[in-house]
Formats: structure tokens, sequence, C-alpha cells
């Protein structure tokens, strides 16, 4: 599959009439309008099924080319993304914020067959064509499908852990202390043993330490095991819970322990996988040669941006993710800078995360982005935490495009530091 949207050849490009249709996206279905030279020929709607697609494929495959022109709506669009890659169509994907932005007028009247007809004219305006989607290729794809499963996952997993908590607040509160963060497999073992304090009598910390080491895996140290027993029986000691052993949140405690474990394996199971696939891209040693970046990451960054090198240059890169600033001034009025927050949210957290990594390595590893946080940090005007964050992800997004573009691993010595 070609890496971005096929576009209408140069000759068309010229001047050559052509018909375009727009089509209208929602679920299921679409909403379609073929104009030739700003006039409506016709007005249809179709399925999204082998039918649906015969009849489209039909329409367009007529005497003269036909340019489709459709917005990307989520999961909505991408069976007619799929639909034009494989039959070698032109088309032409657009973000729906630049074709808001570029429909918008005075007279506020939106339907889908209003919007078919305004996408049509959208694509008639040759300047537009530049600004297509640019899809990812069918491999980058599956990784986007992965990286989009593993921050479910981990998503739902936090919700589960969150629920856990409140339980533990009216149980057993302080082992949500003692256990921090608390999906560890030590720490569910013992929340799913002893969700309550009463579950505690009869017990000492040596015979704590026998039942668990039996459940946990011999990798975990023995002293970290005596000494979670003595905390855990300790606490019991003192602890005056606001439920009783019998209340029905000790069996729900061990529900969400069971469930978490499965979240756990799931969520490690996913990760082998995902850097797997990522090491089969060029770009992603590269990536991952940069000190403190990380190979889940790395290969989570590169499922929601695609491939780097179609970006031209890391401004653009800036953009997809959504940190390029945001200046308002008119007149006396001057805004304070802000970051669009427009881009791939998901690529902008992977890339918070990266920074946040290299900033807890910082004492093992050499990385001229981690010098120049501490550099924004320091002087006489010190920057706040958020907004050396930002400039840090700019830099980082400077130092991928460079790494790609050169198809050279990271080498601190050659950085500006």
């Amino acid at each position: 599959m070609n890496e971005s949207a096929k576009l209408l050849p140069q000759k068309y490009m010229e001047g050559d009439k052509v018909h375009v249709l727009g089509i209208d996206v929602s679920r299921g279905k679409s909403n379609c309008a073929l104009l030739h030279d700003h006039t409506v020929i016709k007005e249809f709607q179709i399925i999204h099924n082998k039918s649906g697609l015969a009849k489209l494929k039909s329409i367009i495959t007529s005497d003269l080319p036909v340019m489709a022109v459709f917005e990307t709506t989520g999961i909505y669009s991408r069976v007619l993304t799929r639909f034009f890659s494989e039959e070698g169509m032109n088309y032409l994907e657009i973000n729906p914020l630049e074709s808001s932005i570029r429909m918008a007028g005075l007279r506020r009247q939106k339907t889908d067959r209003s919007d078919a007809v305004k996408l049509v004219l959208l694509g008639i305006d040759q300047k537009s064509l530049i600004h297509g989607r640019r899809p990812y290729s069918r491999p980058y794809e599956q990784l986007h499908l992965m990286a989009h499963r593993y921050l479910e996952i981990t998503k739902e997993r936090s919700r589960i852990i969150n629920h856990l908590h409140a339980a533990l607040d009216q149980t057993f509160p302080e082992l949500n202390d003692i256990f921090n963060p608390i999906r560890s497999v030590l720490g569910l073992t013992f929340v799913s043993l002893f969700p309550h304090p009463d579950f505690l009598t009869g017990y000492i910390p040596g015979t704590m330490a026998k039942q668990i080491i039996g459940l946990v895996s011999p990798k975990i140290h023995l002293d970290l095991i005596v000494r979670r027993c003595n905390e855990v029986w300790q606490a019991g000691q003192l602890s005056y819970p606001a439920q009783p052993a019998n209340s029905f949140l000790t069996n729900q405690i061990h529900s969400y322990c069971e469930e978490i474990q499965r979240y756990n394996q799931a969520h490690d199971l996913l990760k082998r996988q995902l850097i797997t696939y990522a090491k089969t891209f060029p770009e992603f040693k590269l990536i991952a040669s940069i000190p403190g970046a990380g190979e889940i990451s790395t290969a989570l960054l590169l499922g929601f941006t695609g491939k780097i090198a179609r970006f031209p240059s890391y401004k653009q890169l800036n953009a997809y993710v959504g940190v390029d600033l945001r200046r308002t001034q008119s007149g006396g009025l001057k805004e304070a800078d802000r970051i669009n927050r427009r881009g791939q949210s998901s690529a902008r957290y992977i890339m918070f995360e990266m920074i946040r990594s290299m900033l807890r390595n910082k004492a093992r590893i050499d990385n001229h982005i981690v010098d120049y946080y501490y550099k924004l940090k320091k002087g006489p005007h010190p920057k706040p935490d958020m907004v050396a964050m930002i400039a840090c992800v700019n830099r980082l997004d400077r130092t991928i495009m460079n790494l790609v573009r050169t198809n050279q691993i990271y080498n601190y010595a050659r950085t500006f530091h």
C-alpha cells in the first residue's frame, strides 16, 4: 500500500476536467455528491459493505477520472481508505479540523448532504491537495493497532487498581501505603490473602512468609518477602478499618486482584510482541539508541506516528504530535504561548513519558535533552516544569528527525550540550 494518499496524476492537476466525489462519512454508511465543473451531477448514499462499495466503484470508474474527497472520521472512514488504496483509485483524505476551518462560512448550515457538497468544493481547490492525510502503510497500521491496544490495557488496569485502592481504604487502608504501586505480583498476593486485618489472626510474620514464598516466583528475594510480612503484620495490629471482615468488599477485593493479574499477563505479552514487531522497522534502533528512550516507548511512538521519514521537518512532527506553539496577538493584547494540543494525543503522551524516563535515569546516562532540561531550570529566570518539558519534547523531535534522516544512532559527543 502506498505511503501517502493517492492524489490525482499531474495531467489532471494541470487543468483537465474531472469529476469530484464528496463523501460525508458516518457509522456504516456515507452520503455522496458527485460534481463536475461545480455542478451537482448525482447525489446518493452507500452502505459500507460489498454491495455499497461495488456501487461506489461503478460510479468512480466512469469515462472521466474521479477524485474522491472525505474526512478522516476515526474508525468509520478506514473502510474507505482500505477500499480506495486496494483499488488504486484517486482519493483525498482530509483532516477534519482542516476541512471544518476551510468549509466554515457566515451561514451555518450543516447536513449530510451539504457536507458532501462542501467536501467536493474543497477538493476542487488544488491547493488543498497538498494537505491530504498520509495514512499508515499496512505494517505501520498493524503496529498502530497493537500500540492502541497496549494503552487500552494500561488504562483498564489503572481503572481496576483505583477500585482496589478505594476498597482497601475501607477494609485495610495500610496496604495502600505498604504496596505502592499495588499491581506487583507480591503486592497482589498479600492483598488477596489478607484483605482485612482480621485475616491475620493466628499468623506471625514467619508463617506469613512461608505461605507467600509458595505462591510467588522464586525470583522475588526472600529478604523483601520477610520485610513486607513484618510491615503487614505490624500494620494489622493497629488497623481499625471501616468495614468488618465479612464485608462484601473483602470478596470484591479478591476479584479485583484476579482481574489485575490477568491484565498484567496480557500487558506483558503484548509488550513483548510490540517490541519484537517494532524492531523490524529501520527507525526503531535509531530512536531506541537515545539514552533513556526505552524499547517499549520507542515501539509505541512508532505505532502512533507511523513512518517518521514522511514528515518534511521536525516542525511537521511537532504539529502532528500537538506540541507546536499557538500564539495570540491582537493590537496591544498578547497572550502567553501555549501548545495547540490538536495532534495525536497518544504520541504526545508517549513523548512526555520518554522525557520523564530520561530524567529518572539522569545519573547513569549521558543525554543532551536532560542537560537542556536542567539548563532551563537554572539561571536567574528558571522555567516551570511543564514549559521545560515541552521544550524538551521539541528537542526530542528534532533529535529523532536528525537520526532518521541521517540514519545514525545517537552519539552524545556529537550533540549540542
